[in-house]
């Protein structure tokens, strides 16, 4: 599948704003709330991850699972091939020794607080990201050929919420904490 995505930095007052307009829009049940860490790895054989590819373990108290994405040339929005995979529990220590045995090296972790919404067809995340600030991230999972309307609707969700005019940001938030420590 393909990850369209938009992220755009937002106060504390809008943070506060959104959160209630979609609390007001989305039935409870389209509504999550949970803490992430996110343990990105990069590889000894292959320079592009950490820039091109990203490969992190996500761990939530939803779970853990192993989140692949390969970034696609896009103008306006984040595209990428995205790959995830469900981790057993108790199988992330395994995980870990596999991807160290295979050449990957733990980076970056990325922790984060994210209150999730389902509209419009996007996935709507609202983030307090530790050492970063707030964001919100605007995504869909597509097939090849709904690329465009994927963008389409990003758009119209950025419009309700009052953010058409935020630049959007095209670096993860790795890239954004790995660019602090420089």
């Amino acid at each position: 599948m393909i990850e369209v995505e938009a992220k755009v930095a937002i106060s504390e007052e809008e943070r506060s704003k959104i959160l209630e307009l979609l609390r007001d829009l989305c039935p409870p049940e389209r509504i999550h709330e949970e803490e992430e860490e996110d343990l990105f790895f990069v590889s000894s054989y292959d320079p592009s991850f950490g820039a091109d590819k990203t490969l992190k373990l996500r761990r939530s108290s939803s779970g853990a699972k192993l989140i692949f994405k390969s970034r696609r040339a896009a103008e306006d929005l984040k595209e990428n091939l995205e790959v995830e995979v469900g981790i057993r529990k108790g199988d992330e220590g395994n995980m870990l020794r596999l991807l160290r045995g295979l050449g990957f090296r733990e980076s970056v972790i990325v922790r984060k607080r994210r209150t999730s919404f389902r509209f419009n067809g996007c996935a709507v995340n609202v983030d307090e990201v530790m050492g970063l600030g707030s964001f919100l991230e605007v995504e869909v999972l597509v097939d090849e050929n709904d690329v465009e309307k994927a963008h389409y609707r990003i758009a119209s969700v950025l419009s309700a919420l009052g953010l058409s005019h935020k630049r959007v940001i095209l670096k993860s938030y790795a890239e954004m904490l790995a660019a602090q420590e420089v």
